[in-house]
Order: structure tokens, then C-alpha cells, then sequence
């Protein structure tokens, strides 16, 4: 489980850094359109998914304890 939390925290940071990222370059030029297409809603509920599984691990860890 301790291997499955590093990765859920890495690809947690990953995404929130790309999407942070994206969100600045759609705000310099808004045509590239970063925010609004097929790949990013797959990222977003990539990110998503990652920020739920590392809360129900914390919450598994902390009821263990």
C-alpha cells in the first residue's frame, strides 16, 4: 500500500503542476486552447481520481492507527 500512496502522491503533484501550467498559457493566448479539449478532461479526471485515492488511503492509514 506504502507504493501505491508514493504514486498516487507523485501523479498528484504531476497533474496539479500541468494543470496550473495550463492554465497560465490559456490565459496568455486562449486560441492554443490547453483548458477546454479531449486530452486535458482526461487529465483533469486523471487528477481527480488520484487526489480521491490518496484521501481514502489517508483515511485507511489513519483508521488503522
Amino acid at each position: 500500500m506504502n507504493k501505491i500512496r508514493k504514486l498516487l502522491c507523485h501523479t498528484t503533484v504531476i497533474l496539479g503542476i500541468m494543470f496550473l501550467t495550463f492554465l497560465i498559457l490559456d490565459q496568455f493566448n486562449p486560441l492554443m486552447n490547453f483548458v477546454d479539449n479531449g486530452i486535458s478532461r482526461w487529465l483533469l479526471a486523471l487528477f481527480c481520481l488520484s487526489g480521491i485515492g490518496q484521501s481514502v488511503l489517508g483515511w485507511i492509514e489513519n483508521a488503522k492507527r
